[in-house]
């Protein structure tokens, strides 16, 4: 069936497409692709990125993989070396438990960026006063990487003063810029800059040998964390593309309206119920103010009653001149009620029916305790409403 639309509607389709057109061209030119990222991701080959390293090692015949799952699933900790630079993800306290575990296993922790200090419960070394600028520093403690790298360059956007504990590997009299903190069988090699390993610093002179001096044998496992920058194995797409969610958005966001105006203007048409001119509360509003401007309460006690006798009488099978201590009776037997209290009130309604000055207090009391004993005994139920 061919969709029809509106002018409207076709006017708001077109501005929705138009938008969300807009937005995946935007989301596609401005957003920056993998190459170009500005921070230690193995897929990067600006010059903050880390691929050089990544790739030197993977020519150079180490074991040296992308790890793309979450801390928990790390394994033979003894013989592994987990290199996580500058996350861009928050962990879970599951993760810093699984990292904490790694450690005591005997694992090994190359950490380097801003939010580093919380991915580990050793103490952060205090952090100095920026300097930002390349510099060169000499080893300062007897290491493996000492023997292979005497010094190491690297951007000094961080740097920490002597630490109360763990080692400082590099730096000069006031400050390091590599710290070593023994855990359990294993230990946490915490960098100040992941500089060290970027593109660009990777051809200073000592950055590499202390990578490779830092890993060991060639036939240890090298697992560089992509995990917590959001390239995830097990993840959705718009998660590790935040980018993608915004247009999976705008895409649902149009497809929900064409759905509601197509259903509007496709459905089936009902033409609307008329509308009485004189709804039946207006009756009976008209017809109170009738009464009332006639002083004739007696007239509707007197509809009210006689109503009440007749249904009354056909429900018990009574005669039209039973009295009312005879009617009264009926009513006690089969509903068990006090029969007084309603001969009281047949025997007034009746003497009140002909008094032409009964006043509207009164004339309301009257009918007020008719329709109360007609809800109790049921005698007016309400009429099954037909389905449309």
């Amino acid at each position: 069936m061919p969709l029809k639309l509106s002018p409207e509607d076709r006017r708001l389709l077109l501005a929705a497409s138009a938008v969300f057109l807009l937005s995946a061209l935007l989301a596609i030119f401005l957003s920056p692709g993998e190459s170009d990222a500005q921070y230690a991701t193995t897929w990067s080959a600006a010059s903050a990125g880390a691929k050089a390293a990544y790739l030197v090692l993977r020519e150079s015949g180490y074991r040296v993989e992308r790890w793309s799952r979450p801390p928990a699933e790390l394994s033979n900790p003894a013989n592994t070396l987990l290199i996580l630079t500058d996350p861009n993800t928050l962990p879970t306290e599951a993760d810093r438990a699984a990292l904490a575990t790694f450690m005591t296993g005997g694992g090994v922790i190359m950490l380097a960026g801003a939010l580093s200090p919380v991915f580990v419960s050793d103490a952060a070394p205090a952090t100095l006063p920026l300097s930002l600028g390349w510099e060169k520093f000499a080893a300062q403690a007897p290491s493996a990487q000492a023997r292979n790298a005497p010094q190491v360059e690297l951007d000094t956007s961080a740097s920490w003063s002597r630490p109360a504990q763990g080692i400082g590997l590099y730096g000069d009299e006031s400050r390091f810029v590599v710290m070593q903190y023994p855990h359990g069988a294993g230990s946490l090699l915490w960098l100040a800059s992941s500089s060290l390993l970027s593109n660009a610093g990777l051809r200073d002179s000592g950055n590499l040998e202390f990578l490779l001096s830092a890993i060991g044998s060639r036939s240890r496992q090298v697992l560089w964390d992509e995990y917590f920058h959001g390239h995830r194995a097990a993840a959705p797409v718009p998660i590790a593309h935040p980018q993608l969610a915004w247009l999976f958005g705008q895409l649902a966001f149009i497809a929900g309206a064409v759905l509601v105006t197509f259903s509007r203007r496709s459905g089936p048409q009902r033409s609307p119920l008329p509308e009485s001119r004189l709804s039946p509360l207006e009756y009976v509003r008209a017809l109170g103010q009738l009464y009332e401007h006639a002083r004739a309460g007696n007239v509707a006690v007197d509809v009210s009653y006689e109503r009440f006798r007749y249904t009354l009488g056909r429900r018990l099978g009574l005669r039209a001149a039973a009295t009312a201590e005879e009617v009264a009776r009926a009513v006690s037997v089969r509903w068990r009620i006090d029969a007084g209290d309603l001969q009281s009130l047949l025997e007034s309604c009746e003497s009140a029916r002909f008094f032409e000055d009964l006043s509207v207090r009164e004339a309301l009391a009257l009918v007020q305790r008719l329709h109360e004993y007609s809800l109790l005994l049921d005698l007016f139920p309400e009429p099954v409403q037909e389905s449309r």
